[in-house]
C-alpha cells in the first residue's frame, strides 16, 4: 500500500464512515486470552494490513463468529449463547476500535517520516510493540495506549511482568487524550472517531531528535508535553 496523504484521506473517510458503539466499551463479560487462531488482533492486522479489506465493526463480528464459532464452543464453555455473544461482540469492537487508531498513527507516522523509517510486523506485535519509528538511526519503539491512568497501570503492568519492552531500541509511551486541548489530544471525525495529529508526531519527533526520550523514560503527561522520570 502506497502511504500517500491522498490514502489517508481515503482511510480516514472510511474511519468517519463507521457507525460507533460507545455502548460496548462498558461490556466486559468476555475477557478471557483469544490466543492462537482466535486472536482478533492477527486476524484485523491481515485483514487491514494485507488485504486492504476494511470491515466495519458489525461486519467484523459477524467474519470473526462465522469462521472461529466451532472452535470457540470447543475452547469456552458458557452457560448462555446470547449473553455470551453480546459480550464477544463488545470485546471484537474494542480490539478493533484500538486498532484502527494504532492504524491511523502508524500511516501518519509513515507519511511524516518516510515509509522507510516506519516498520509494523507480526513480530513486533509478538514483541509488545505496535509499530517502529527510526529518526537518526535510532530505533523508537511506540506503544499506543489511552492516557487513562487504567490505561497508564496495565502499560506498566506489561512493562513490569510481559516483557514487552525487551526488544531493541527505544521504547516510548505515545498516548492518545480523549480531552481536547491537550498536546496529545486526538482529531475527532464527524462521527467522533479519534485520530492521531502530525502536531503531536512532530512533538514526539522534536522530543526524540532533541535527546529528551529515553529507553522508557516518558510516565506520563500535562496539558502541554511528557513527564519524564529520571
Amino acid at each position: 500500500m502506497p502511504y500517500t496523504v491522498d490514502s489517508l484521506k481515503k482511510y480516514e473517510t472510511f474511519l468517519e464512515s463507521l457507525q460507533l458503539f460507545p455502548e460496548l466499551f462498558r461490556i466486559k463479560d468476555v475477557e478471557m486470552d483469544l490466543k492462537g487462531e482466535l486472536n482478533p488482533s492477527a486476524i484485523l492486522d491481515a485483514l487491514f494490513f494485507k488485504q486492504e479489506n476494511r470491515l466495519s465493526f458489525n461486519d467484523f463480528f459477524e467474519y470473526y463468529f462465522d469462521r472461529h464459532k466451532e472452535e470457540i464452543r470447543k475452547r469456552f464453555s458458557f452457560p448462555d449463547y446470547d449473553s455470551f455473544s453480546k459480550g464477544l461482540r463488545a470485546r471484537l469492537y474494542r480490539t478493533q476500535f484500538g486498532f484502527l487508531t494504532e492504524y491511523h498513527a502508524f500511516f501518519l507516522s509513515s507519511i511524516l517520516f518516510g515509509a522507510d523509517n516506519v516498520v509494523r510486523s507480526t513480530e513486533l506485535d509478538l514483541a509488545g510493540v505496535d509499530f517502529q519509528i527510526k529518526l537518526n538511526q535510532q530505533s523508537y519503539n511506540i506503544h499506543i495506549f489511552v492516557d487513562t491512568p487504567r490505561a497508564w497501570s496495565y502499560r506498566t503492568y506489561k512493562s513490569k511482568y510481559k516483557q514487552v519492552d525487551k526488544l531493541p531500541g527505544i521504547h516510548v509511551n505515545l498516548p492518545y487524550s480523549l480531552q481536547s486541548g491537550r498536546f496529545n489530544s486526538l482529531q475527532f471525525l464527524k462521527n467522533k472517531f479519534g485520530v492521531y495529529t502530525e502536531s503531536y508526531l512532530r512533538y514526539f519527533e522534536t522530543a526524540a531528535l532533541t535527546d529528551q526520550i529515553k529507553n522508557n523514560n516518558i510516565s506520563g503527561t500535562t496539558a502541554t508535553g511528557f513527564i519524564y522520570s529520571t
